[in-house]
């Protein structure tokens, strides 16, 4: 129930003579006097009369004429909210009746459950909306507009206000207004989003897709007609696909001299992750694709078990992260997923969307999002980009049209809102190392993140430190009992183990000695602009394939990145010191979606635990066998409504796209990380320096032709906004002024190619 400090209700409908002793006494514990000025109470309407209250003044009885009569309903104060009562409330003894004049038994309300609480069932629901009243999750009607007053979080600045659930289990989409998406983006509640069976319907479709969704997972549990196939979202394991794929193929006789040995393929236990494709002709690999898009091509809801809901609009999402290199006919691997992705394309038309997952744009960025940049030239960043580094440019992914997740990987930390990240001195001052930087915060502490505490390890937690793995067996072993502890701190494996086979944990998960160990505070600050790396690096690629030179001012229309954003942390993995899932926060929600939206990214689509569904339960119950809080999708829409909203109607390859940030050169110099919408005399542009301390301010000058506005930045905290500016303006044409932490006077231009002198003035 919606709560409202007692300091702030006036005395006239505090206290009352007729209030019982024991009531009156505790109101005076807070300095009240027992007066009574129940007619100069809170002003009413003319359908209304004020009964008194339950349990506590805020909570006021009245009784609201509609048609049918008088029912009792209780209210706060400033009737932002209406809560149906049961007539049997009147029995209940902490109701307080103060009004003696009105005849209660006026009252048409039926009694109802838990001693009246519960909305009774002849209250006339139908005449709320014209009151300017709408149902909320928790049975309140609230006044419209009422939740949409929420304060922004800190963290955050210039963006739309919205208001987080009131309890786990639940979502409300209702407060978020219409949104048309522009023609071009995509945006996905993907696999472990929260739809529930009593989503609200709006046009007679679930009224997610009028509030800027395009797709969303586990529709088939929802009756036919409100949704359709374009709207839908699959997600699979490429290897899993490809088995059913090449089963479908040996049915039909497509094997032999033509396909390759696709029976190969068929005969594999489904568990097995590694596709022998160099048996496959170049044929055979498209006709495999066409087959995955067969497994796919159609969907079914729970009032019409068969498959006949065509999905040749909708996306599909293959996750492939286990398939090993082999000599093929047709070229690498990469040549092969490109073959097959043209299959998919020519056997579902040009509407269908695929997103592929976990396969790398070009191979310079992921060999090097993880690494330190302190020692990188202009040159080594600048070779980075050539056409050799391109992995996507096999005949197969120049003849059809696809999504790839961008470089840069899922939060690993928190967004550290409101607190330090540097070392101070007794004085305050931040402390710097023998190299002049400045020393980052190693020590454990805590955020209150959606009111829930989340830590932040200074160290890796024992069993990432002690991580140990079979090579021959795929045993995994975590802690520090399977080690022994060396005087400098560093740590070997007992030789038992060892013997048995074991050794440290690939892929960087072990890390056995202290030189190893970072704090959370600087690994941060690095995830921070790895995500922009990833994203601007990509960017630069794909439109060198498609477009044939290294201009990202403009949307590709081919060949797109989009992001996979998992609105919790990544436990167990490089760049974090956690084994646990962690909520990343509203900042770092609003950063990641900012970031691939306004520098180019033409879709977005989420990721969390769950699981398919074929029925769903109603709000208040949990929905993948936990309870949980979905507060991080609230924010994941409000950040989607803050880029779009201004831009409805319009398509994305008409906007302009302005750059202020350079991969990995921007990162080691402690730059800005910027970008931007140019569109129709409007910048819709976001920033966020996450070397800067807590609080820190940042001045900044923004040029856009002859117009200059000062911006000021605060430490850990995003900060959007649209300036009215120019039209006709090319992205060489903006400018951006700031000094870093470091003294380092930096100007840059709107415009990122593969060359940085290009960028800096």
């Amino acid at each position: 129930m919606k709560k409202i400090g007692i300091a702030l209700i006036p005395l006239s409908v505090i206290l009352t003579l007729s209030a019982p002793f024991h009531r009156i006494k505790e109101y005076a514990k807070q300095g009240f006097t027992a007066e009574n000025h129940f007619r100069e109470s809170v002003v009413q309407d003319k359908n209304e009369v004020i009964l008194g209250f339950w349990d506590v003044p805020e909570r006021l009885l009245v009784a609201r004429k509609f048609k049918a009569g008088y029912f009792l309903v209780q209210r706060d104060p400033a009737a932002t909210y209406l809560v149906p009562r049961g007539k049997n409330l009147l029995n209940d003894p902490r109701t307080v009746i103060q009004n003696k004049t009105f005849q209660l038994t006026l009252l048409k309300s039926a009694d109802s459950d838990i001693g009246g609480l519960y909305p009774p069932a002849n209250f006339p629901v139908d005449e709320m909306p014209a009151l300017g009243y709408r149902q909320n999750d928790e049975g309140e009607w609230v006044k419209a507009g009422a939740l949409t007053t929420a304060t922004v979080p800190a963290g955050i600045t210039g963006v739309m206000k919205y208001a987080l659930p009131k309890g786990n289990n639940t979502t409300d989409w209702e407060q978020f207004p219409d949104l048309n998406v522009p023609q071009g983006i995509t945006h996905v509640g993907g696999y472990g989003f929260p739809l529930y069976k009593n989503e609200k319907l709006q046009n007679g479709k679930l009224n997610l897709f009028s509030k800027g969704f395009t797709n969303l997972i586990n529709l088939n549990a929802f009756p036919r007609k409100v949704w359709e196939g374009k709207n839908s979202y699959y997600f699979n394991q490429l290897h899993y696909l490809l088995k059913v794929a090449a089963r479908n193929m040996v049915k039909q006789g497509k094997t032999g001299t033509k396909y390759g040995n696709i029976t190969a393929i068929a005969n594999l236990d489904n568990a097995n992750t590694q596709i022998p494709y160099n048996g496959v002709t170049v044929e055979g690999a498209k006709e495999l694709g066409r087959h995955l898009y067969y497994t796919a091509c159609c969907g079914n809801s729970i009032d019409d078990q068969r498959y006949n809901i065509p999905q040749n609009e909708s996306v599909i999402m293959l996750d492939e992260e286990s398939m090993t290199p082999l000599n093929w006919a047709g070229g690498d691997s990469y040549a092969f997923l490109g073959y097959l992705n043209q299959g998919m394309m020519e056997a579902a038309g040009p509407a269908y969307r695929v997103f592929w997952y976990a396969q790398p744009v070009q191979k310079w960025s992921f060999a090097h999002a993880t690494q330190g940049v302190s020692q990188l030239t202009e040159k080594d960043i600048e070779a980075a980009f050539t056409d050799g580094n391109i992995l996507m440019n096999s005949p197969g992914w120049k003849n059809s049209a696809w999504y790839v997740d961008a470089t840069g990987g899922y939060s690993k930390i928190p967004f550290l809102s409101n607190t330090d990240i540097y070392e101070r001195a007794a004085n305050g001052k931040i402390l710097s190392d023998k190299g002049g930087f400045r020393k980052y915060r190693s020590q454990n502490f805590n955020l209150k993140i959606y009111n829930r505490t989340i830590p932040v390890l200074a160290t890796p937690d024992e069993n990432l430190r002690y991580a140990l793995s079979n090579s021959k067996t795929g045993e995994q072993l975590f802690g520090r009992q399977y080690v022994d502890i060396n005087a400098d701190g560093s740590a070997s494996i007992k030789r038992e183990y060892a013997r048995k086979g074991f050794s440290w944990h690939y892929n960087g998960l072990a890390r056995p000695y202290p030189s190893y160990w970072e704090p959370e505070t600087r690994m941060w600050v690095d995830g921070i602009y790895r995500r922009a790396d990833g994203i601007m690096t990509d960017l630069l690629m794909l439109a060198r394939l498609e477009k044939g030179r290294w201009d990202i001012s403009k949307a590709n229309l081919k060949y797109k990145l989009y992001g996979e954003h998992r609105p919790q942390t990544e436990p167990w993995t490089f760049g974090g010191n956690s084994v646990d899932v962690r909520e990343v926060g509203e900042s770092q929600i609003f950063y990641d979606t900012f970031m691939l939206l306004m520098s180019g990214g033409q879709a977005l689509s989420s990721w969390d635990d769950g699981f398919y569904r074929g029925e769903l339960p109603e709000k208040g119950q949990p929905l993948y066998n936990k309870d949980d809080y979905w507060g991080r999708y609230h924010s994941k829409l409000a950040a989607v409504q803050t880029v779009l909203k201004p831009l409805e109607g319009s398509r994305s390859a008409d906007w302009t796209y302005i750059h202020f940030y350079y991969p990995f050169w921007g990162r080691k110099n402690s730059e800005i990380i910027s970008s931007g919408i140019y569109f129709k005399g409007k910048l819709y542009v976001f920033f966020l320096n996450p070397t800067l301390e807590n609080q820190e301010k940042q001045p900044l000058t923004l040029t856009a032709g002859t117009q200059t506005y000062p911006l000021e930045l605060t430490g850990h905290e995003v900060y959007y906004q649209v300036l009215d500016v120019p039209q006709g303006l090319d992205p060489k044409d903006f400018k951006l002024a700031y000094t870093t932490i470091y003294g380092r006077k930096v100007k840059v231009n709107g415009r990122v190619t593969n060359k940085i002198g290009e960028h800096y003035e």
